[in-house]
This record gives structure tokens, C-alpha cells and sequence, in this order.
């Protein structure tokens, strides 16, 4: 007897949060009906299982507990299948100080290495932060704090 499109989605979700699309791409893999798979996902998100608005913020705050910046968590769950409307929607509910969070990033990573003696040295963070998804006016914000300390 085959499992159903259902009994997979649940036994998925029943372990970790997933988005939508992540779902649907399992279940195409495991060669289910389109049909099957949308009335699977349904089901799921009517009962509560499924909720990409849900996914998205826990996708969040584990992205700043990381101290990532908004431009990797933005690609991150872009690339986890989470419709733009969501990923902007969970960003802008956020609570998050993206300055304090790119200078505490600054900090932790070039806490023994003093600070900022040249232009070389500015670029190699200014690449850091980049790399870990703030914005120019965020990386400013962190270097020009730890320039003055």
C-alpha cells in the first residue's frame, strides 16, 4: 500500500516547519498527482500544520539569532519557496535593530583585532557585513561605532 500525499505532508511537518513550497517539492519528487498534492497542502494549511507566515518568523528569528542581516534573511527564505508578500511582511513586523545588530556582528567577529588602521583593513569588513546581508548604511552605522571606541 502507497502513502498518501497527506499522511507524507504531516509526517513532514510533524518534525520541523516547512513552507509551502518546500512541501509541494517533496511531494512532486515522490511522484504524487498535482491534484493530490494541492488538496494535501490544503488540508494542511486548514488544519493548522502548514503556515508560511509561521515559517517565515521562525525563519527570522533564527536568522538574527545568527546575527544576519536583512539582505541574507531575505534570500534565505526566497529560497525556501516564501512569496515576496510574506518575506516583506515578516521583515517589516520585526522588532529587530539591524544598526545595533551589525555593530554587535562587527564586534564579536573583530573583537581582538582593535581598530580600523586603514583602507584595506575597512574594506575587509565593509565585505564581512556585506557577506552577512546588511545594508551600506547599516555597515557605516557598525564601523563608525567601532572606529570610535
Amino acid at each position: 500500500m502507497t502513502a498518501s500525499a497527506m499522511f507524507i505532508a504531516v509526517g513532514l511537518l510533524a518534525r520541523r516547519d516547512y513552507s509551502r513550497q518546500q512541501i509541494k517539492s517533496k511531494l512532486i519528487q515522490k511522484a504524487f498527482a498535482i491534484d493530490e498534492i494541492e488538496k494535501a497542502l490544503d488540508r494542511c494549511t486548514d488544519n493548522g500544520f502548514l503556515d508560511d507566515s509561521r515559517f517565515a518568523a521562525l525563519l527570522l528569528r533564527s536568522h538574527i539569532s545568527k546575527g544576519h542581516g536583512q539582505n541574507r534573511i531575505r534570500q534565505s527564505m526566497a529560497q525556501k519557496g516564501l512569496s515576496k508578500s510574506d518575506i516583506e511582511t515578516t521583515l517589516n513586523r520585526s522588532d529587530c535593530d539591524w544598526f545595533e545588530l551589525a555593530k554587535s556582528k562587527a564586534l564579536k567577529k573583530y573583537a581582538n583585532s582593535g581598530p580600523i588602521t586603514d583602507q584595506k583593513e575597512r574594506a575587509k569588513r565593509v565585505r564581512y557585513l556585506l557577506g552577512q546581508g546588511f545594508a551600506y548604511d547599516q555597515i557605516a552605522y557598525a564601523l563608525e561605532v567601532d572606529s570610535n571606541e
